[in-house]
């Protein structure tokens, strides 16, 4: 495919690497390209530069030259279909920007696949079996992931957009309220998956469900909360978690957090250092893991266990890697995030 529009997946040099994502989401592409004053293509920044810059300490206000590729191939726009699409191929890419002789950009070449994406073998299991008591009193009557976001249940969202990643096999685990969860979705096939479901006598927490999931597993499994309204795509996250050889891969997001005074560093009563309104950088915790069989198959039966333990419990001794999502990410689990979620997707 070629796109001829430039603009729409094209940013100034001068842009920041909160620009380039907010091209990425706009466009739906996964490359952005960084233009000068004088229409050249200065670099390239992908999908996978922006994770790399996160993990590495870099802003979302930083410079996006910071993080952008110089070093890409590129063709002239002239260059034929057939040969657009074989040197895209050979060099094992899926985007070629198109130049001309003064280096100007002149388009970009997509190679797409037609056809639906690929079936994933994992199975995703939905944690959505929590009483949502931060939710009342939306949720005296009503389970938490069965709360209405643009005109359907919250873990619907969720459930479509893996389904047209390729993902059609999933697992809910419930409790509260749980016989309207599996009233709506039944076997999952009026929505194009197969769903199976696991109960809960008493809450075992976001681990310790793991343990009723039964059945011998070959591939890693996805897991997320049934709270969580996220448009990353977790086939990259699957993707990176297999490069890296990893036994858990958590989700984490960048947030950054002002202090509103002069913070003074202090050696005893001695000022060393003073530093006014400091930001300081945290990842924090997405509520979406991507965990090996020998992880699930460890989790101790009937035992109250939450992920965040799981994770610490094999910190130190196997691998276990973050994920940085630049994407958007909704935590429903307060009343205040609910209604601008609803607002959103009013929009």
């Amino acid at each position: 495919m070629l796109v001829d529009d430039v603009s729409r997946c094209s940013v100034p040099s001068s842009a920041s690497v909160k620009d380039v994502v907010k091209n990425l989401t706009a466009s739906g592409l996964r490359l952005c390209l960084l233009v000068g004053s004088d229409g050249t293509l200065i670099g390239i920044v992908s999908d996978g530069d922006i994770r790399r810059g996160l993990l590495a300490g870099t802003g979302l206000d930083s410079p996006a030259t910071s993080v952008m590729n110089r070093s890409f191939s590129s063709a002239s726009p002239e260059t034929a279909h057939a040969e657009l699409t074989r040197l895209v191929r050979s060099q094992d890419v899926t985007h070629l920007p198109l130049v001309d002789g003064q280096g100007k950009l002149a388009g970009l070449f997509i190679d797409q696949p037609s056809g639906e994406a690929a079936s994933h073998d994992n199975t995703v299991v939905i944690m959505a079996g929590g009483m949502g008591l931060r939710l009342r009193p939306l949720t005296e009557n009503t389970p938490k992931p069965m709360l209405p976001v643009g005109g359907k249940p919250m873990v619907q969202h969720t459930i479509e957009a893996l389904r047209a990643e390729g993902f059609m096999k999933f697992v809910l685990a419930i409790n509260y309220l749980g016989d309207q969860i599996e009233e709506h979705f039944g076997d999952g096939s009026t929505f194009g998956v197969s769903i199976a479901y696991i109960k809960e006598d008493l809450p075992l927490g976001t681990g310790g469900a793991l343990s009723l999931l039964g059945g011998s597993f070959t591939s890693p499994i996805v897991l997320l909360n049934g709270d969580v309204l996220l448009s990353a795509r977790l086939t990259d996250m699957l993707n990176y978690h297999h490069a890296h050889s990893a036994d858990i891969t958590v989700g984490v997001k960048v947030l950054d957090t002002q202090i509103p005074f002069g913070v003074i560093e202090l050696e005893e009563s001695l000022i060393v250092a003073m530093q006014e309104k400091p930001v300081y950088r945290d990842f924090i915790n997405a509520g979406v893991y991507v965990l090996e069989p020998t992880v699930v198959r460890s989790v101790t039966p009937a035992v109250r266990l939450d992920m965040p333990d799981l994770v610490a419990d094999w910190l130190g001794r196997r691998k276990v890697f973050a994920y940085p999502m630049h994407e958007s990410w909704r935590d429903l689990g307060h009343i205040e995030d609910l209604e601008l979620a609803r607002k959103a997707y009013e929009r």
